[in-house]
């Protein structure tokens, strides 16, 4: 997913009116078969939110994020089928690696309101930690809770020995983000970007952030 996604703009591009006969969820055995797969995703919950396996049919809502400029600092804002692509690369992730993306709900409604991410792309030297949201979903402190969960179950339950964000510079809202995370900002850039280095539970002072 590259960089945390910006926060703030929600103009969406390149959407085509109806979506390509790939976006369609399948039928038969092989969607019993899909579905036997996304079962084995772990669901983490917090207060309001629900961490799910993605869905074929969640992609709608990645699009808009992905082809707006709200994914300014992710390589967008991308066409469709760049952006099918990137959502495709980040959900195979659970297959090779045992860890991906999550689609956040809000347990009072179960809307999607975004993603979060465990990934490792070409180019990171560590797990990744990433997240990009609705324009919905902005505001209520849902990346905040969405980050904690998936970054206390990387170290709880995937036991990883490092965690990193890589963030823009300009995305000041993501930065803000980090603090509150209470990860460390390493001295140098990595392709431009700022380094975040999240701390195990065992070591923060403070058990909450």
């Amino acid at each position: 997913m590259g960089a945390i996604a910006s926060r703030g703009y929600d103009g969406a591009v390149n959407l085509p009116e109806r979506p390509g006969p790939h976006e369609r969820p399948p039928r038969g055995p092989a969607a019993a078969l899909a579905q036997r797969i996304t079962a084995q995703i772990p669901v983490l919950e917090t207060a309001r939110l629900r961490l799910r396996a993605p869905l074929i049919t969640d992609f709608q809502v990645y699009a808009r994020i992905a082809c707006s400029r709200r994914a300014r600092f992710l390589g967008g804002p991308m066409t469709r089928e760049e952006a099918w692509d990137d959502f495709a690369r980040t959900c195979s992730v659970w297959l090779w690696r045992g860890h991906g993306a999550w689609v956040m709900m809000q347990k009072a409604d179960d809307v999607p309101l975004g993603v979060v991410l465990l990934g490792f792309e070409p180019g990171d030297q560590d797990p990744e930690l990433g997240i990009a949201l609705t324009q919905a979903a902005e505001g209520q402190g849902f990346a905040l809770e969405a980050a904690r969960a998936a970054r206390d179950y990387a170290f709880r339950a995937l036991e990883f020995p490092r965690l990193v964000s890589y963030v823009s510079p300009e995305n000041t809202r993501a930065v803000a983000l980090m603090e509150k995370l209470g990860a460390q900002c390493e001295p140098a850039l990595l392709n431009g970007n700022l380094v975040y280095r999240h701390t195990p539970p065992s070591a923060r002072m403070d058990p909450h952030s």
